[in-house]
């Protein structure tokens, strides 16, 4: 199913979603959209969801040791999963 819809350009350049196309979209103020400008000029809107941070983690996993789990054991395996999912974030910049 298709949704059309129009909306005006304002002095600052900016545009309000009509509320079907928010809707249909699964948006909420301070949700991302990409757009994709074909070569035809044909405008192509994609909502980007939002990931809890919490979902990035959902995967540390902490080796049983038979002992409890200190701070550093907690660090180290958050560090760890950051390393694998997201590789340039330990990179510095210089």
């Amino acid at each position: 199913m298709s949704y059309k819809a129009s909306a005006t350009l304002t002095s600052k350049g900016q545009v309000t979603l009509p509320a079907p196309i928010r809707e249909r979209l699964g948006v909420t103020a301070g949700d991302r959209l990409d757009f994709d400008l074909s070569a035809s000029g044909k405008l192509t809107v994609t909502a980007v969801k939002r990931r809890s941070i919490f979902e990035n983690f959902d995967e540390v996993r902490l080796p049983s040791r038979g002992r409890a789990r200190t701070r550093k054991d907690i660090d180290d395996a958050i560090a760890a999963t950051v390393a694998e999912k997201f590789p340039r974030a330990g990179r510095r910049r210089g």
